[in-house]
C-alpha cells in the first residue's frame, strides 16, 4: 500500500482549487459599478443640454476606463448609444433612472437608477419623454410595468428585445406631425 506525504496532498489540493478561486474572482470583477449621482452640471451627449432641463427618465453609461458617466436626456438616448456602431463598447453598466419608484413618471426621482439591462421597459405608451419623442418608459419591477402599460398603453419588453427600429427610427406619428 502507497501512502501520499501530507505536502503532495496540499499541493494536489492547490491545483485543484486554484481554478475555482480564479472563477471566483473573476465573478466579482463582472459585478458593474454603482450608478454616479446625477450633479447640476450634468449635460446630455447628444444634445449638450443640461439633463435638469427636461422632464422624464435619464441615462447614464459608465465605459471603462473613463472616470465619468456618459450622460443621456433620456432613456431613448440610452438605447442609441448601445445601438450605435460608432459609440464605445466597452461598457461597464448601463443605469436608466426608475420610473417603478416615481410618484410621476415625467419626473422620477433623479437618486433611484435601475441597471438597464434587468429592467423592463413600457414602448409606445402615450406618454412622451424630456426630448418629446417616444420614450421607453423603464422600471425595476414588471407588475410596476404592466400597471404603467394597462394605464398608458404600451408594451412591456426586457432591454434586449426592444427592436432598433423603435429606437433610431422616429415613429411614424412623430414624423408625421413633423412634416406638416
Amino acid at each position: 500500500m502507497r501512502t501520499t506525504s501530507p505536502l503532495r496532498t496540499v499541493l494536489l489540493a492547490a491545483v485543484l482549487l486554484l481554478p475555482l478561486a480564479a472563477c471566483k474572482q473573476e465573478k466579482a470583477e463582472i459585478a458593474p459599478p454603482p450608478p454616479v449621482t446625477l450633479t447640476a452640471d450634468a449635460v446630455g451627449h447628444y444634445c449638450g443640454m443640461n439633463l435638469a432641463d427636461h422632464p422624464g427618465p435619464k441615462g447614464q453609461i459608465l465605459v471603462k476606463g473613463e472616470a465619468r458617466p456618459i450622460w443621456l436626456s433620456s432613456v431613448r438616448d440610452t438605447f442609441a448609444f448601445t445601438m450605435l456602431p460608432e459609440e464605445p463598447k466597452e461598457i461597464s453598466a448601463i443605469y436608466v433612472t426608475d420610473v417603478a419608484k416615481a410618484t410621476d413618471p415625467a419626473a422620477p426621482d433623479m437618486t433611484a437608477w435601475v441597471e438597464a439591462r434587468q429592467a423592463w421597459y413600457v414602448l409606445g405608451s402615450k406618454l412622451r419623454g424630456g426630448m418629446g419623442d417616444a420614450e421607453p418608459y423603464p422600471f425595476s419591477d414588471k407588475s410596476a410595468a404592466e400597471r404603467f402599460a394597462q394605464a398608458n398603453g404600451g408594451k412591456v419588453l426586457r432591454f434586449a428585445d426592444v427592436p432598433e427600429d423603435q429606437i433610431l427610427a422616429p415613429p411614424a406619428a412623430t414624423m408625421a406631425e413633423g412634416e406638416h
